[in-house]
């Protein structure tokens, strides 16, 4: 199969640092050329994958994220190098301009939706709900707005080899993720204040609002020895700690769409304490793999209960659930789904007879 991968324009393809969706991206268009699949490849440059690539810019334009000149440079040439091209379907995962424009390419579009949802972005994807078909990354996702053409939900991977299994583990818990209030950061210091537990933070803080809560909400609890704050961390060093921790406390306050970083620990053989926002209780198997509370606070009891989940089980559901192959299954299958669909759509209508 001949498939067009659009990329976000914003950060290379891995990233260096921070940037979920262009990990994910470098799974699947591995998986799917190691399998014998034609790939090519939409995406900022200096990108590293196996698939053939298309630059339109050397280097990504990361300090100008969310500037819509860039991401409309980026689609735009992507869409019309495609037309023409000899591709079967398109993959985008680029933002509002691919559902925006699925419509006048030739090819069928799949578009993969990456954040939550919110007014604003039901309205536009409602408005070109049959321009394109849909995967969710979560049921949870795929339910908060049902009124568009999905094909199915594909659940995030994460590279398993990577985040090798480890079982023995250090006398600390460990958050690795942006410094937010969304996040749940200063509950996660609080819980583990008041479990007693050491707890290592680590992960990037944005300039603005974060930087503010961080200051006010973070930094007063601070010590350098119970609970710690490491900054933005490589990867190498972020498995590193995560696989080591005893438990990966994340204790988010907002709609979750899927949280790479619990899949990530699980492959890691950590067990997650977390609440039930989001896709979050589709991604930890209560009793199983961690642990889920209704509130922060409820989360308290589990600390203590974290040498009942077995590590071995967390490696097992990440490898079944989260792993590149599980990811190219799930997409192999819609892009079958949306071939067919399509070809449906352009096959005239038998004349009834006289």
């Amino acid at each position: 199969m001949r498939i067009a991968m659009i990329a976000p324009v914003w950060i290379p393809v891995p990233p260096d640092g921070y940037g979920g969706i262009e990990r994910v991206l470098k799974l699947l268009v591995d998986e799917l050329v190691k399998r014998g699949e034609e790939v090519t490849l939409f995406a900022a440059g200096p990108s590293r994958t196996l698939a053939q690539q298309v630059i339109f810019m050397d280097e990504a334009p990361t300090e100008h994220m969310g500037e819509t000149l860039f991401d409309a440079y980026h689609v735009g040439q992507a869409f019309r190098l495609i037309a023409s091209g000899p591709f079967d379907v398109v993959h985008d995962h680029s933002g509002f301009l691919g559902p925006a424009f699925a419509g006048l390419l030739p090819q069928p579009v799949v578009h993969t939706l990456h954040g939550p949802f919110t007014r604003d972005t039901r309205m536009f994807y409602s408005a070109f709900r049959d321009d394109c078909y849909y995967v969710a990354i979560s049921r949870r996702q795929r339910d908060s707005h049902q009124d568009l053409n999905y094909l199915g939900v594909v659940p995030n991977a994460v590279d398993v080899e990577e985040h090798g299994f480890c079982d023995r583990k250090e006398d600390y818990l460990v958050c690795v993720s942006r410094i937010c209030e969304a996040k749940g950061t200063e509950h996660a210091v609080h819980l583990a204040r008041r479990s007693g537990c050491r707890l290592v933070l680590a992960g990037k803080i944005d300039p603005g609002r974060d930087r503010e809560y961080f200051e006010q909400k973070v930094k007063p609890y601070l010590d350098g020895e119970k609970v710690v704050y490491l900054g933005e961390v490589s990867q190498e060093e972020k498995v590193r700690l995560v696989s080591r921790a005893r438990a990966f406390l994340f204790p988010i306050q907002w709609e979750e769409p899927f949280g790479l970083v619990m899949a990530e620990a699980l492959a890691c053989g950590t067990p997650v304490l977390t609440t039930r926002w989001g896709a979050a209780p589709e991604v930890v198997e209560h009793g199983v793999t961690g642990f889920l509370a209704e509130t922060p606070e409820g989360l308290l009891e589990y600390i203590d209960r974290i040498d009942e989940i077995d590590p071995k089980e967390c490696r097992r559901s990440a490898e079944e659930r989260f792993s590149p192959r599980a990811m190219a299954d799930g997409y192999m299958e819609i892009y079958t789904k949306a071939l067919e669909a399509h070809r449906s759509r352009l096959r005239p209508a038998r004349a009834r007879p006289a």
